[in-house]
This record gives structure tokens, C-alpha cells and sequence, in this order.
């Protein structure tokens, strides 16, 4: 039961100087540390432009993170793919000293 509670209930967050009450799955430190993730990327976002229009750095940021996710899926689908390319060589190996024996 306490955990069902934990999902119902509201996390509040600052984001970019706003408050908002966040309501998701993992517990309410892992809600705030997306959040500060959120907040110091349109921070950094500000820092680097000229814009200082909230809704255009949270676009701005938004795209920034989709890029570094896609990127890293990329990045983990070749590694997945080299790893079972390796596997199927170890396992042809393995096969062929096998009919050996």
C-alpha cells in the first residue's frame, strides 16, 4: 500500500523558477533529481543563447535531452549488436572444437 501511495501523491518541483506538483512512478528524490536535471539544462540553455523566453528554452532543452537520448540508444544498440555478433563467434568456435573432440 505504501508504495500505490508514493504514486499518488504530488512531488513538488522548481523548475526554471516555477513550481510545479509532479505526480510519477520511482520515489520523490528520483522525481526531484529529474527536475534539477530539467531546470539546470534550461539554465545552461539561457547561459548559451539569447533567449529568455521560458516556453523557447523549455523546446530548446527538450530537443537537447531527445538528442542525447537518441544518441545514447545508438550508442547502445551498436554496443548490443557488437556484443551478440562476438557471442555468435564464441559460440561457432566453441561448436566447431566441440565436433572435434
Amino acid at each position: 500500500m505504501a508504495e500505490n501511495d508514493n504514486q499518488n501523491r504530488a512531488v513538488r518541483v522548481t523548475i526554471y523558477g516555477q513550481e510545479y506538483p509532479i505526480k510519477g512512478r520511482g520515489d520523490e528524490e528520483y522525481i526531484k533529481k529529474i527536475a534539477r536535471f530539467v531546470d539546470d539544462r534550461m539554465l545552461q540553455i539561457e547561459e548559451q543563447t539569447t533567449i529568455n523566453s521560458p516556453t523557447r528554452l523549455a523546446i530548446l532543452a527538450a530537443l537537447n535531452i531527445a538528442d542525447e537520448l537518441f544518441s545514447l540508444q545508438q550508442d547502445k544498440d551498436q554496443l548490443v549488436s557488437e556484443f551478440e555478433s562476438k557471442a555468435r563467434e564464441i559460440s561457432e568456435h566453441l561448436n566447431q572444437g566441440m565436433t572435434e573432440i
